[in-house]
């Protein structure tokens, strides 16, 4: 003990430890809170970061979900390009004309009707419409065929066909041993140039 404390009273000894307990109690009661405090702002950067990493996470996720359905999506314009007919003898890469595309059209569908079993009698004229850089072309053909079954044939080819016919309208009734009919098909072509400005 130091000599100090040797020299004092058992009674300025009690009173000195009721000071150090009080300062002790003070102390503690000032104390407690700035842990408490500190700590309480510790766990918070902690969360900040957690949401923070979470985020960055999501975001990363985001990033791979946007890549693979701007890979979907060229993909389906490339599926659609070749769907689409294309060409101008008159300018080679511009939309063609609607001539041009009602000839196409017909061209194809007796390609198709040949190699089905299907006879091509007569075709109406073409009719059109234009909407921003889109061309749409719509055929009406008359047929004449002897077997029934060479119509989901004649369809399918139709439907697979590249560039794509759609088929719009269809109908068919049988006189005496052939059967004859209408069928309109539907073709698709967009302006090239507007397409690249586009991408």
């Amino acid at each position: 003990m130091p000599a100090g404390l040797r020299s004092l009273t058992s009674r300025e000894k009690n009173i000195l430890r009721l000071a150090l307990v009080l300062a002790l109690i003070i102390g503690l009661s000032n104390g407690i809170p700035l842990i408490r405090e500190v700590y309480q702002e510790r766990a918070e950067r902690i969360e900040r970061l957690r949401l923070d990493i979470a985020r960055e996470q999501r975001l990363l996720e985001d990033t791979a979900l946007w890549q693979q359905r701007r890979q979907d999506i060229d993909r389906q314009l490339q599926t659609l390009d070749a769907r689409l007919f294309t060409g101008n003898d008159n300018a080679p890469g511009a939309r063609p004309t609607v001539p041009v595309l009602a000839a196409n059209i017909q061209r194809r569908v007796r390609q198709i009707a040949q190699e089905t079993g299907v006879t091509i009698t007569s075709t109406s004229l073409a009719e059109s419409r234009e909407t921003d850089d889109w061309l749409l072309v719509e055929q009406t053909l008359a047929f004449n065929l002897d077997n029934q079954n060479n119509t989901l044939d004649f369809l399918a080819r139709l439907d697979e066909s590249r560039p794509w016919l759609a088929v719009s309208y269809f109908s068919m009734r049988r006189t005496r041993n052939m059967y004859s009919g209408e069928i309109t098909v539907v073709g698709f072509s967009r302006d090239n140039a507007a397409t690249s400005a586009g991408d």
